[in-house]
């Protein structure tokens, strides 16, 4: 049995009774199309927030995993406040100090300004009470202050959800020691997401221009071919890389997630390309190919390299094709009919 007939039988396909004619073809032609440029995209979502500590202190309790949902003012994690509130306690107890003094002060100055309307003391003498008790009265309204530090620091050892969200990640284990600004969880509203897209500059005009005159870039997420709701183009490019962040916003329910891989192609101008319908496309592993018609009538395999998706489920053709030539939209009769001759 020769080999293409083996590899059809393995395939369940039966080669009777089809015949070439029997076969719809279509023309291998040139079409003007909107230009591509294509560029790997990250998934982000559009709320997200890494949840750090603003204090010091050893990590008591870590109410959350990855992958949990919270709600807004759920308990993230717990940072041991006994320090804090010492300092805390110690601030009221200065504030109550001072408090006392000013009481007293106040006491002396009603006392000097009564004895000097009967010239018992002299008006210096009121003047000095008058400016301690002034000065008083500022030293108990920044111990207060010092208070109501103190206890906004306590109240920091407590860190919850800002919003109804999902952990995307734990960045500490309880007993880990806590400093300000270390990343303590990770969390993200999984309804709005988008691709983030990192333009070159020699790409970023042609996508501008394009995008002002309203084309809409498409982002591919394990093989789901989406179109972007809004773009963003960041005013500013990045002085190492020199590319230019690009957001493009995802409609709802994409069932992506955060991290994820994507690829994103902008419109860049319109294009002459050679264009087959996707469907003529018969792959197998790693490679493409098609069923050509040739001039009596048979079918070949042929190998094709193919380039960009098009709109109306044609596919870009970069070698393999000519124009004029004849492809067989369905590639598994075409093949039964190539052979049976």
């Amino acid at each position: 049995m020769k080999i293409r007939n083996l590899l059809w039988l393995v395939w369940g396909v039966s080669f009777a009774g089809v015949a070439a004619d029997a076969v719809p073809v279509a023309a291998v032609a040139r079409s003007s199309s909107a230009g591509m440029y294509q560029a790997d995209a990250t998934i982000q979502a559009v709320t997200q927030s890494v949840l750090a500590a603003q204090v010091q202190g050893r990590v008591l309790q870590l109410a959350v995993r990855a992958g949990d949902r919270v709600k807004a003012g759920q308990m993230i994690a717990r940072i041991d406040d006994r320090e804090l509130g010492a300092a805390e306690a110690a601030s009221q107890a200065s504030v109550a100090e001072a408090q006392a003094n000013l009481a007293k002060a106040e006491f002396d100055l009603k006392r000097s300004q009564t004895l000097a309307k009967q010239n018992f003391v002299s008006p210096s003498a009121v003047e000095q009470n008058e400016a301690q008790v002034k000065a008083l009265r500022a030293r108990v309204e920044a111990l207060r202050a010092s208070v109501g530090a103190a206890s906004a620091s306590r109240s920091n050892t407590v860190l919850v959800a800002p919003y109804d969200g999902i952990v995307a990640a734990t960045h500490v284990e309880a007993g880990d020691m806590a400093m300000p600004g270390k990343p303590i969880a990770t969390v993200f509203q999984p309804g709005a997401l988008r691709a983030v897209v990192y333009l070159p500059e020699v790409q970023l005009a042609a996508v501008q221009s394009a995008l002002a005159k309203g084309a809409t870039p498409e982002i591919e997420i394990s093989g789901k071919v989406l179109s972007g709701v809004r773009t963003t183009v960041l005013p500013a490019a990045d002085p190492t890389t020199r590319t230019t962040e690009v957001r493009v916003d995802l409609p709802a329910s994409t069932g992506a997630a955060p991290g994820q891989f994507a690829r994103a192609r902008f419109a860049v101008g319109e294009a002459q390309r050679l264009a087959i319908p996707q469907v003529a496309v018969l792959k197998r592993s790693e490679l493409n190919a098609v069923y050509v018609r040739a001039a009596d009538g048979r079918f070949q395999q042929r190998q094709v390299r193919l380039g960009e998706r098009l709109a109306g489920g044609q596919v870009e053709v970069l070698a393999g094709l000519k124009a004029n030539e004849s492809v067989a939209l369905d590639p598994v009769k075409a093949a039964i009919a190539a052979a049976a001759k």
